[in-house]
């Protein structure tokens, strides 16, 4: 897997295919989603997975984490301060999701977390 870069709703290609496979990674490998949850979030991904596409469900994830990402718990690895800094300023959705835009934050937030659980 190649490090996630900015990247926007309708886009398509390897860019996208890189994105779907972080975040499928991050799916699978953070302990606190239950594996029916996780069956669900890979089911829903996986027509624009086929489609190399950044989608409602590929949107819908990125805003997940990135809200995650903004009440990170500290113990969990903490994230760097400077990032730390960076990730609160992401914007919300009415739905209490993040902007579920890969921007310059949310790239490398998504990478540092990547790094961190070995992916990258």
């Amino acid at each position: 897997m190649k490090p996630i870069r900015p990247i926007h709703l309708h886009d398509t290609g390897a860019e996208v295919s890189n994105l779907h496979k972080g975040l499928l990674f991050l799916v699978l490998h953070q302990p606190a989603i239950s594996d029916s949850d996780r069956k669900t979030l890979q089911s829903q991904l996986a027509p624009e997975v086929r489609a190399q596409t950044f989608g409602a469900a590929t949107a819908e994830l990125v805003g997940i984490w990135q809200n995650q990402l903004k009440n990170w718990p500290d113990y969990f690895p903490p994230l760097p301060q400077e990032l730390k800094a960076k990730v609160r300023t992401l914007g919300a959705s009415p739905t209490g999701r993040g902007t579920a835009d890969v921007d310059e934050i949310t790239a490398e937030a998504f990478n540092w977390l990547l790094q961190r659980f070995g992916a990258l």
